[in-house]
This record gives C-alpha cells, structure tokens and sequence, in this order.
C-alpha cells in the first residue's frame, strides 16, 4: 500500500519535496522566472523516507513561517518587487534632457519625490533611497541594463550570455528586486547571497561559476567606471559542496554502470517512462552512451548533414562540445548503434536538425540535452538507482570497456574527446587517422547479457 505522504509535501521520482503554500498576501514577493507571483515554496527534502521527510519538512516549514512573520513586519531596507515605474521614470528624465526642458524634468522628479515618500512608509528609508537614487539617476546603469551593454560590446557566445543573464537573474530575485543600481548589493547582501547559495543542493563548481559571473558583471562596470576599482562585493567569498545524504554519493564520487545494473535499465517497464518521454527514447539514447562514450548532448545534437556514411555503419562529425578537443569525429560500427542511427536519420528529413526532434533545448545555456537530462535523472531514481550512476556514467563505462580490451590509449581518449597526454601527441601531431579510430570503434564489446540488451534495446 502506497505509504501516507507527511503534511506539505509531494512524492516526485521517488523523492519528497517540501510543498508549502504561501501566504496569499506574500506571493508578490515571491515572483516565478516570468514575475508571477508563486503560490507554494517548494524544495528537495533529499530524501524519500517518510519519516525523514515529516521531520525535514517541519524543520523547513517552521523556517518558512519565520520568514512570512518577518515579512509581515516590514523588511526594512528591501526595495520593491516592481520597479517598472522607476525604469519609466529613468526615460522620462532622459527625454527631458534630450530636449533640453528643464522644467519638465523638474515635475519628473516631484513626481519621483512623492513615490519615494510612500516606499519610505512601506518599506523604510533605505528602500525609498534606493529607488529615488534608481528613479532619478539614468546615467548610471542598472544590473540589467550592465548585461545588455556586456552583449553588444563583447564576442559572447549565446550560450555565455544566457548563462550570466541566468545568473543575475538569480541574485535579483534573491534581493527580491527586478533590478537595482549596482550600489545597492552591498558586501552585506553580498555574504547573505553566498549563504543561501551555499544552503542549496547545488554543487560546489556551479557555486563558484556564479560569482564568477557576477564578479564578471562587476569587472565590466569598473571599466565602464559605473563603480569604483576594487568595489566589486564578489570577492573572497567561500562556497561550500552540499551535504552528503546517508546512502547517496557525494559529489565526485560518480562511476560507471555495472553489468546488473545496465541489464535492469534495458529492461525496465515501458509503463515506468518518464512523463513527456518514452522510454524507447531513453533506450535509444543509453545504448549510443555505452557504444561510443558520447557526451549526451553530443548525442541528441546529431544532424543528418554532420554524419557520413562509412564501411559498415557511420562516421559523426562532432561539431560542438565543451572542450576543444571534444571537437572530432565518431566512426560507430556496433549494429546496435547503426540501427538505431540509422533508424533516425531515415525519419529525419531536414538535414540541419536533430535526429532526436523530441528533445526540447531548455536551461540557461539553452541546450537540447537540458530537459530529457532530467528527465532521464527522475527516471532513474525512478528504477532505484543511486546518485553515483548517471546518463554520463555511460562514459566511465566505456572508457572502463576500453581500457580492459587493450585498445590503443591515444586513440581512445582521441576518440571520446580527451585532451590527449604528451605535447607529442597534443602539438606534434596531426591526429589520429580515420582507420585507427575505426578500430576504436570496432573493438566495442561488451559481456554477451550486455551485447543482447543493447541489440534488444536497438530493436535487432
């Protein structure tokens, strides 16, 4: 019988999830990536014990109810959810100064002056002074008008200018503002952003990567002498790795799948597919992981015009990756692979698109891979796998699969885009050729069980 689920929360890939709703009076506080305002918090527990989830779910509610009372009270010094009518105001003056109308400008700022004094008995003096100095001074860029002068005057990719647009994003809906002069994160907003950071379950490197985002930001506006050298709050702060969870892996203690447990995933239910993806996807996609140790947005980034047809299956053009060296090509010979490469290149008909038309770009970066990564997590949680086996353990397994077949190691780390190990190899040499990868390939062979699944899986 399905276990009874403790007060404010819900059960999601076998894992409980805080589910407290807010105040109605408070939601506009709490804003969605679109400024809606949220209707309920919600937050990994980290477990799916019932027990431990009616305790951690009290711990955190009793923490929530703090924070509604501490907003009912006032939160002094914050500014406002919406300063759609200060940004309004900043062009009013621009305007007024471009046609030289002193007086106009002038009413601008009375007007301006009469909503600080209603912030100021709402939300305190700090908070009126921060939107009158916001309202009234158009010189001086906002955060968010600092990251689209870093897009116009930099070569950033699309992918980079997301990911800090992302970043600031997260530190704004923190400050519980929609925008703000960079004066107004001060080295004490500073510490309690980096606190709640270090609060969250993210991994330590994704912490760092976003103060050096916002450090980045803070650069751009020194030169741009907006801020004063050496003003920047993003220094010398220290982020933590999550807490490990009994009888999960620790960040970095990830490994390769065993011969079990890849049978098990081939051979699970199709009626415990992820919502929104079949599982035959999900099949499709491990099978090319475990038979060319591709990356899986590598995998699902696979366009018909960026693959060849070779001797006995299919030559990939890798054409993006997140290494330079991860920039190659993928001779694949498997008959599971090429049945199922060749499966969707048939179904495919433009030439510049994926072959895996299912899956949807999504997260800051904006890649195909995001959404069915995740999905792919829910799913194996789903199965009752831990945290130390995931899409990219498919790698580990490869590169293990390898090592034990005495293939050549220059030409396997080569082939699954390695930086490779000598400045004889890396500078000296051309590469690797066609016929040494095709080897690589070639030499692809797992325990017969195995070989069975990835054939079945294949549809051979």
């Amino acid at each position: 019988m399905p276990f009874e689920l403790p007060p404010y929360t819900r059960l999601r890939g076998g894992k409980l999830y805080l589910n407290l709703p807010i105040p109605a009076d408070l939601r506009p506080r709490f804003l969605t990536h679109s400024g809606k305002p949220r209707t309920h918090i919600v937050e990994a527990l980290g477990t799916g014990d019932p027990a431990d989830g009616r305790r951690l779910a009290r711990l955190r509610e009793a923490y929530w109810v703090r924070e509604f009372d501490n907003l009912r009270k006032g939160h002094r010094g914050e500014l406002p959810s919406d300063l759609r009518r200060a940004h309004g105001f900043r062009e009013a003056i621009l305007e007024a100064r471009a046609k030289v109308d002193p007086d106009a400008e002038f009413a601008v700022a009375s007007v301006i002056g009469d909503h600080a004094e209603r912030i100021e008995l709402e939300a305190g003096a700090e908070a009126a002074q921060q939107f009158y100095a916001l309202a009234t001074r158009p010189e001086h860029l906002t955060l968010l008008q600092a990251l689209e002068r870093m897009g116009d005057a930099s070569d950033m990719t699309e992918g980079t200018k997301r990911k800090r647009a992302q970043q600031v994003a997260d530190l704004l809906r923190f400050l519980k503002v929609t925008d703000c002069l960079p004066e107004y994160v001060t080295e004490a907003r500073a510490v309690a952003y980096v606190d709640w950071l270090n609060q969250t379950t993210l991994g330590k490197s994704t912490k760092q990567d976003r103060l050096s985002g916002l450090q980045t930001v803070w650069r751009f506006l020194e030169r741009k002498r907006q801020v004063p050298h050496g003003a920047s709050p993003w220094h010398n702060h220290e982020v933590t790795s999550p807490k490990k969870v009994e009888g999960k892996a620790a960040a970095g203690e990830k490994r390769g799948w065993k011969e079990a447990e890849m049978l098990k995933l081939f051979q699970a239910p199709e009626e415990a597919r992820a919502k929104h993806y079949r599982r035959t996807l999900f099949r499709e996609l491990y099978v090319l992981g475990f038979i060319t140790g591709m990356r899986l947005d590598e995998i699902v980034s696979i366009r018909p015009q960026a693959v060849e047809v070779i001797k006995g299956g299919y030559w990939i053009n890798v054409e993006q990756s997140k290494t330079e060296a991860g920039v190659r090509g993928v001779p694949v010979v498997h008959l599971a692979a090429v049945a199922i490469l060749k499966r969707r290149l048939k179904a495919q008909k433009q030439a510049d698109a994926s072959i895996f038309p299912e899956c949807r770009p999504g997260g800051p970066d904006n890649k195909l891979s995001w959404q069915v990564q995740k999905a792919m997590g829910r799913d194996r949680d789903a199965l009752g796998f831990g945290g130390e086996v995931d899409f990219h353990s498919t790698r580990r397994t490869f590169l293990t699969m390898m090592e034990n077949s005495g293939a050549d190691v220059v030409h396997v780390q080569r082939y699954v885009g390695h930086r490779v190990p000598t400045m004889m190899h890396a500078v000296y040499s051309d590469g690797a050729s066609r016929e040494s990868l095709r080897k690589v390939a070639a030499a692809v062979r797992y325990p017969a069980k195995v070989e069975a699944a990835l054939k079945s899986a294949a549809g051979l």
